[in-house]
């Protein structure tokens, strides 16, 4: 419960800070979709359509998909990956349902991380503002069936190894767990700064904005 409201309540900023600028109604209009679940299909159409960046908007529907996916990975996905094993761990007998539902919800994750990456690198304003990072999605349909598919398994089994450790960390002593992340993040941020790449630049409205992530 605590994850679906964590998840809500950034999805409804986030939209509240994409059209704002557009009005109180057209702010109420967006919100609607998030209520009831529907906004990933909502952004999905508007990404095939090929929608245009509205004036008075934040940012384009491919960046706002991505914002609502990585949302949903962090509040609702990875938490729901590390309930999961933790009552795997903690139980004395365990289904075969619990199994599945374990591989379900981590390959799950593990798609819509890939699907993240295959949209950015294969959108063309990406390639052509970074060509030094985008383009590793190869134009070969096969190719790229098995590069997307080795991002999902990768993904989802990156996701498994740490879910696990904190499970693992956790049931032996609570401050191992709260050390592992730190170190892991730490190290994140000692590699981008030491990569000069501790600043994003993102276009919006009135120019450019930097955003420390």
């Amino acid at each position: 419960m605590a994850s679906l409201t964590v998840s809500m309540g950034l999805q409804l900023l986030t939209v509240w800070g994409q059209y704002r600028n557009l009005g109180w109604q057209r702010v109420l209009r967006e919100i609607f979709p998030v209520l009831i679940g529907f906004k990933p299909a909502v952004d999905a159409y508007r990404v095939a359509a090929g929608v245009k960046q509205e004036k008075g908007q934040a940012v384009d529907p491919m960046i706002e998909m991505t914002y609502m996916k990585i949302i949903e990975l962090f509040a609702e996905a990875i938490p729901g990956v590390i309930i999961q094993l933790m009552a795997i761990a903690t139980s004395k007998e365990v289904d075969l349902s619990s199994w599945v539902s374990l591989a379900f919800s981590t390959f799950t994750t593990g798609f819509v991380s890939a699907t993240i990456s295959y949209d950015l690198d294969t959108e063309p304003e990406s390639r052509q503002k970074a060509p030094d990072f985008y383009g590793y999605i190869p134009p070969k349909a096969s190719k790229r069936v098995l590069v997307f598919f080795s991002m999902i398994f990768m993904s989802a089994g990156m996701l498994l190894i740490r879910s696990t450790s904190i499970v693992l960390l956790g049931l032996v002593d609570k401050r191992w767990t709260f050390a592992y992340v730190g170190a892991d993040i730490f190290m994140f941020f000692v590699i981008k700064v030491l990569r000069d790449d501790f600043w994003y630049r993102i276009r919006v409205v009135d120019g450019n904005t930097d955003i420390l992530l």
